[in-house]
């Protein structure tokens, strides 16, 4: 891009967040805008937008976990691929493999050809074992978030992870203690479930990851030997465990940001994962969403990618705009 060369962004932030350029959509956005795309149900808001695009699996996850919020708001489901119009932008999502539901957002109009990736899940031998898997999209413009945007978030192989949680448990239950695992109630639990549960481990999970369990069983992922009682007690972040009476106990942490003997099994893609997608989308503009966008866009620049990081609460701006 030249000096003082004008470039019109195709995202931009207002009231609610990050909005298209030109068009009433909301990308994830906060508040109750009267119109929004949700990626994906894992943390959604409690507040939805007064119409909200998403995935027939991501609708039925909020029916089960925050039905109060999905009555307020008007769902208008997408399926994966198919294309529909929405005022005059014309709208596909596509797997995005972060969790089940989960999805991308390309968005076509006049003077637009953007695809929001969102939280995308990895590929490969990093890819979720309940997610639909990733498609690598190609696009003029691309915004991605970069919530493990920083070169130190590289993940090991999906299988070397679960590997380790299994070894965890085994010898937790060897030793007579119960194994407690802290894991996000949608992505990371059911990939648990699915391994732990065909190799005849028992789980019993948080009511929160319970439902979502069975709105993935639902969904046709098979999984099994999971319910309110287990050898293996698996709870989100946010539950607290000092209000259960467990007796002698270890606990694991299972997070991208896992330090020491925590295990850093992710449902999201890691920093050079990002890379890679950004380069193989062939975008003449990537926008670096959130977290470490600073990072990440320094690092697709030294690509030679002309790469924008937006900030959470600053406009964007690029360069002669």
């Amino acid at each position: 891009m030249g000096e003082g060369a004008r470039v019109r962004p195709e995202v931009e932030r207002a009231a609610n967040g990050l909005r298209v350029r030109g068009h009433g959509l909301y990308l994830e956005p906060s508040g109750r805008p009267p119109l929004g795309f949700l990626a994906h149900a894992r943390g959604a808001k409690r507040v939805l937008p007064e119409r909200t695009v998403a995935t027939a699996p991501t609708i039925a996850m909020l029916q089960a976990a925050q039905p109060r919020s999905l009555k307020r708001t008007a769902a208008l489901p997408a399926a994966y691929g198919k294309p529909f119009a929405l005022g005059s932008l014309r709208l596909t999502v596509h797997p995005a493999a972060h969790v089940l539901g989960s999805a991308q957002l390309r968005c076509e109009g006049e003077g637009i050809d953007l695809v929001y990736a969102g939280d995308i899940g990895g590929s490969g031998a990093r890819a979720s074992l309940t997610a639909e898997p990733r498609e690598q999209l190609e696009c003029e413009a691309l915004a991605i978030r970069a919530i493990y945007g920083h070169p130190r978030f590289v993940f090991p192989p999906r299988e070397e992870l679960l590997e380790r949680v299994r070894a965890f448990v085994e010898k937790a239950l060897r030793d007579g203690r119960t194994p407690v695992l802290i894991a996000a109630a949608i992505g990371v639990t059911q990939d648990l479930v699915g391994f732990l549960g065909d190799r005849g481990h028992t789980l019993q999970l948080h009511p929160t990851a319970l439902r979502a369990c069975e709105v993935y069983a639902a969904q046709g992922i098979a999984l099994k030997n999971f319910g309110s009682e287990g050898d293996v007690l698996v709870m989100p972040p946010t539950a607290r465990i000092e209000r259960l009476k467990l007796g002698e106990h270890r606990v694991a942490i299972l997070s991208g940001r896992a330090t020491g003997d925590d295990i850093p099994l992710s449902d999201h893609a890691g920093f050079d994962e990002l890379v890679d997608y950004a380069v193989r989308s062939h975008a003449q503009r990537v926008f670096t969403v959130g977290g470490f966008a600073e990072d990440l866009a320094a690092a697709l620049r030294d690509k030679r990618i002309a790469a924008f990081p937006i900030r959470e609460h600053h406009q964007l701006r690029l360069p002669g705009f």
